[in-house]
């Protein structure tokens, strides 16, 4: 802006410059007409860039199916960062173009602040990374309000999510905050949209009875939870085997979130069926410790025996 608006040498001023530039000039009324004119640049820049990143972000953070609700509130918080960074730089030109016009030599104050801004960038690093990372957070809809996560550090339900920051409460209803820099992976539990359901028998089980009696609880759990499930449950088989025990296994789809419903219907679906008889709990013999106390400077030594 200084450049284009800036004042032009004493020798280009006379025959380059129409009479009523002079008339300006000789009135000392041509440097606050600049300023004026830079201040209505960067007026009209700052209504455009507002109308624009607002459209595209609204265009950007869409997602098909998600909650209308939870989408604005992010199009709102990324609307205002970005234009917040983009209005910020136009009027920082706007105000040393202003002080240029003024007359007054602003290398000194670009020089200052060069330092204090390479200081403060140096001291700030970790907040800088996390408010980066908080940016992307909201960008890619990785969990928001409400949300139940798993974020390595801690897990629980997302209370309050700013740029720099998430509030978490865990099931014990400790208040945990962790940085958004601080975050390695991510585990949203809200966006589950299918349930393992695993039924632990004895190894002198029959397979051909077991998945009988797994399908008949898929279809009781069906009638017990049906309004969460997106379809009927399908039974895998069996998916591990040991020397005490059978794991066979189903899955369920559902509808996201809901998965502590299903599994506890389905543990009381399972306490019903070992009740009955139905299906036959996995053994697990009791065990005692004997400890060995051996040579003197030999640590003992541990035997688990059967009782």
């Amino acid at each position: 802006m200084a450049a284009a608006l800036g004042p032009m040498p004493a020798a280009a001023s006379g025959e380059l410059q129409p009479a009523w530039i002079h008339r300006l000039d000789e009135l000392h009324l041509l440097t606050p007409l600049r300023i004026l004119l830079i201040l209505l640049i960067a007026f009209v820049l700052t209504v455009v860039i507002r109308h624009l990143v607002k459209r595209f972000m609204q265009r950007k953070v869409v997602i098909p199916g998600a909650d209308p609700v939870r989408t604005a509130a992010r199009s709102r918080a990324l609307t205002n960062v970005l234009g917040s960074a983009l209005l910020g730089i136009i009027w920082a030109a706007a105000v040393i173009s202003i002080i240029s016009e003024l007359g007054i030599n602003i290398g000194a104050f670009v020089a200052t602040a060069t330092i204090v801004g390479g200081a403060l960038a140096f001291g700030a690093q970790t907040l800088v990374r996390d408010i980066i990372a908080g940016f992307f957070v909201l960008a890619e809809d990785q969990y928001g309000v409400g949300d139940s996560v798993d974020l390595g550090l801690a897990s629980g339900a997302v209370e309050r999510i700013s740029l720099r920051s998430v509030r978490l409460r865990d099931p014990e209803g400790k208040i945990w905050y962790v940085p958004h820099g601080g975050v390695a992976r991510v585990g949203n539990l809200s966006q589950v949209t299918s349930v393992q359901l695993d039924v632990h028998v004895t190894r002198a089980s029959k397979v051909a009875d077991l998945r009988r009696e797994t399908t008949e609880l898929g279809e009781r759990l069906v009638d017990r939870v049906g309004d969460v499930l997106t379809g009927p449950p399908v039974v895998v088989g069996l998916v591990d085997l040991s020397d005490d025990r059978l794991v066979y296994r189903m899955t369920a789809p559902i509808r996201a979130g809901r998965q502590d419903e299903v599994r506890r219907a389905w543990r009381s679906l399972l306490l019903e069926a070992f009740e009955s008889g139905a299906l036959m709990a996995p053994d697990t013999p009791e065990t005692v410790m004997r400890i060995d106390p051996g040579a003197v400077g030999v640590a003992p030594r541990s035997v688990t025996e059967p009782q």
